[in-house]
């Protein structure tokens, strides 16, 4: 099993979506930061904050859109085979409950991944740890690799917005204190 950390392990979409939330978090933290004035930095904020903006961007070029349509679809016709022989209006009502259900299949999904989204603890992420971004660096790097490798030209130009996270990243690291 390949470990968490390797920057090479995996499909692409879920270690950017690690990503997002780790940065997701930094972000949060700094804007809690900026507005109680224990660190007024809106520049290394709004950098921090470009990073992740080019980070979903990217994540949202590799996000897969197949379930939302094909699982209803397919329900529909599981539903019209089960009922068979009957006349049109039934194939008619099984085909739109097969849909249906589908849809709430679907929903029940996507609500119990935000449950858990909700549960799971990330911890506080701070803006001034130089760690984050030696973490993140090599990381988005792989990504941009796998990103550039892609047949999909829409997942290929993930790499171009990820190098933007990389330039964003630096400038932002740049504002650290000494």
């Amino acid at each position: 099993m390949p470990s968490r950390d390797d920057p090479f392990a995996g499909r692409l979409a879920p270690r950017l979506a690690r990503i997002e939330r780790e940065l997701a978090s930094a972000v949060v933290d700094a804007q809690v930061r900026d507005w109680s004035a224990d660190r007024p930095d809106r520049v290394g904020f709004a950098r921090l904050g470009q990073v992740l903006a080019d980070v979903s961007r990217a994540r949202g070029r590799h996000r897969r859109t197949w379930p939302t349509t094909i699982s209803p679809t397919f329900f529909g016709i599981i539903a019209v085979l089960v009922v068979g022989g009957a006349g049109p209006v039934i194939l008619a009502l099984a085909a739109a409950a097969g849909v249906g259900i589908g849809f709430a299949v679907l929903a029940v999904v996507r609500r119990l991944r935000l449950d858990a989204a909700r549960r799971a603890r990330l911890g506080v992420a701070a803006i001034d740890d130089p760690y984050l971004y030696a973490s993140l660096r090599p990381r988005l790097e792989a990504c941009a690799v796998a990103a550039r490798a892609d047949r999909s030209h829409r997942r290929r130009a993930a790499a171009t917005d990820l190098e933007y996270a990389l330039d964003w990243l630096a400038a932002a690291q740049e504002q650290l204190p000494r």
